[in-house]
């Protein structure tokens, strides 16, 4: 197999460089040398700015709702619906849990006792609260129907009994309580086009109904039929009543929880890893040519940006100092 010396940074903090989604996709047709000091291509992320600091091609990757900036990196991997040349593919975060994929194509023929299987109304999972304030609004206004449960960090209202099976594990924890649950709330913290993450993934994985909101074009991940879309409506309280009829109705209820998750029950084109395999198969065959411009107005706005970085680096160095003096 051929050598690709590589290296990841600016990853949140439990990134793993030699156990991630992307090092073993590519292990599977590559030889991976991992070299801080001098790849030939660097994959970064939207975590700090490390990356600023190496010449060789750089990948851009990010799991949150960023623009990639193509003044710094040759190549970009993101949410966004964009087309730029040979720069650009969409993979969304969620693309990158196969496994739950797999689930999500079993053949679901659930009857009347699933639902006696379900305590709770509905779920809202979320941890931080610096959300778009619509996914409050949306909360407090559905939680004047019914008693929406909310296990989180944020606006927590119940306690997330797990069993010491998943005790250990947020995402599985999470999972189990949702399927505990008729619906699922699963917002964004951002509404952009493209921008689908894995939190309907996790709603249909544990067998409710996602009450989806944020990427307006999510049809083109999922099946329309499977989830109750609030783009598709004009307001809140017209999604409410649609909330209210498929919950009062269980023959509703069932067939819009039969339905599969992705249209035809076929996983998308654009959502398997051969896609993505694809794309980096052909930077790595371009001979490491930079898309990106070294010369001119982007070198000046590149060297600006690591003139900035230093400084607010050595600000906090010096605050933290300063902090522990006192």
């Amino acid at each position: 197999m051929p050598t690709l010396k590589l290296w990841f940074t600016d990853f949140d903090l439990n990134f793993k460089v030699d156990d991630n989604y992307i090092y073993h996709l590519l292990a599977k047709v590559y030889t991976i040398e991992l070299n801080s000091e001098n790849p030939d291509y660097l994959i970064y992320s939207c975590y700090g700015h490390n990356f600023l600091n190496y010449s060789c091609i750089r990948i851009y990757y990010t799991a949150e709702n960023l623009i990639p900036d193509f003044n710094l990196c040759d190549y970009a991997i993101g949410f966004s619906n964009l087309e730029f040349e040979d720069r650009y593919l969409r993979f969304p975060y969620f693309a990158t849990f196969e496994n739950q994929f797999n689930d999500l194509l079993l053949v679901k023929n659930y009857d009347y006792s699933i639902i006696k299987e379900k305590p709770f109304f509905c779920n809202f999972i979320f941890a931080n609260s610096n959300a778009d304030p619509t996914r409050d609004t949306f909360f407090h206004l559905l939680s004047k129907y019914k008693m929406v449960s909310s296990p989180g960090k944020h606006l927590n209202n119940i306690k997330m009994d797990v069993g010491e099976r998943f005790s250990r594990d947020w995402m599985y924890s999470k999972i189990n309580f949702q399927s505990k649950c008729k619906f699922s709330i699963a917002f964004e913290n951002t509404s952009a086009p493209g921008y689908t993450t894995e939190k309907i993934l996790h709603a249909f994985n544990s067998n409710t109904i996602p009450i989806y909101w944020g990427n307006p074009e999510v049809s083109q991940d999922f099946n329309a039929a499977s989830f109750i879309n609030c783009h598709d409506y004009e307001n809140f309280e017209d999604i409410i009543s649609v909330i209210k009829s498929i919950d009062n109705d269980d023959t509703k209820y069932l067939e819009m929880l039969n339905t599969p998750s992705f249209r035809n029950n076929i996983v998308p084109n654009h959502l398997e890893n051969t896609k993505l395999l694809n794309f980096f198969e052909t930077i790595f065959s371009k001979d490491k040519l930079k898309k990106r411009s070294q010369f001119g107005a982007q070198l000046k706005y590149e060297l600006s940006l690591k003139a900035q970085m230093q400084l607010k680096d050595k600000f906090s160095k010096y605050s933290k100092i300063l902090k522990f003096l006192k």
